[in-house]
């Protein structure tokens, strides 16, 4: 019983990080995607992860909530923060400074 304790877990961390990863890589595409089609310049190439916790909606039902944040410019010298939101797999907003 202890070697199947391990290998679901094993297989179970191994599940959450790949996850992760797409999740990382829809995090960059969209803040990417927003950037160009906002005419801004998406500063540092990628998103940071800053907060990562369980919710539930009533729409998506329960999942990860993920919050990424990430730099742009507007002018090429001033710098602002944007805001991804995200549940599960899916991106519920995107926030920019005004």
């Amino acid at each position: 019983m202890t070697q199947l304790a391990l290998l679901f877990a094993i297989i179970l961390v191994f599940w959450l990080w790949r996850t992760g990863q797409d999740v990382r890589d829809t995090a960059i595409t969209t803040a990417r995607e927003t950037c160009q089609r906002q005419g801004l310049q998406f500063l540092d190439g990628t998103p940071a992860l800053q907060m990562i916790r369980p919710c539930f909606s009533r729409r998506a039902g329960p999942g990860l909530r993920r919050i990424y944040t990430f730099d742009y410019s507007a002018d090429g010298v001033g710098r602002k923060t944007g805001c991804i939101i995200m549940h599960n797999t899916q991106v519920s907003a995107v926030l920019l400074d005004n």
